[in-house]
């Protein structure tokens, strides 16, 4: 069976929506789209505000290589300000796609 492929999941806050912030690197899409779906909800948010709410994505690795912003976006998962939050996010994702 051949690896799945690689997902960079990014958030845009509303006040800066064409800024993308690399939070979380997955295997496959099913992950990918539930940490995206999270990440656009109210989960692990203590303040949720109409105006103020994440856009998110999943970008595929090899577009970000042919983008030539691989390399920052994987700065971002070590050194970003929300790499924590993405963290967390990951392990909720995992354990609501887990079967029984």
């Amino acid at each position: 069976m051949p690896p799945e492929p690689t997902y960079f999941v990014q958030i845009a806050d509303s006040e800066e929506p064409e800024r993308w912030h690399t939070i979380a690197r997955v295997e496959g899409r099913e992950l990918a789209e539930e940490v995206v779906r999270l990440a656009e909800g109210s989960y692990m948010r203590t303040t949720v505000m109409a105006e103020s709410h994440y856009a998110a994505r999943a970008v595929s690795q090899s577009r970000l290589r042919r983008d030539g912003v691989l390399a920052h976006a994987q700065w971002e998962l070590g050194m970003g300000e929300h790499r924590e939050y993405g963290r967390a996010l990951v392990a909720r994702a995992e354990k609501n796609l887990a079967r029984p």
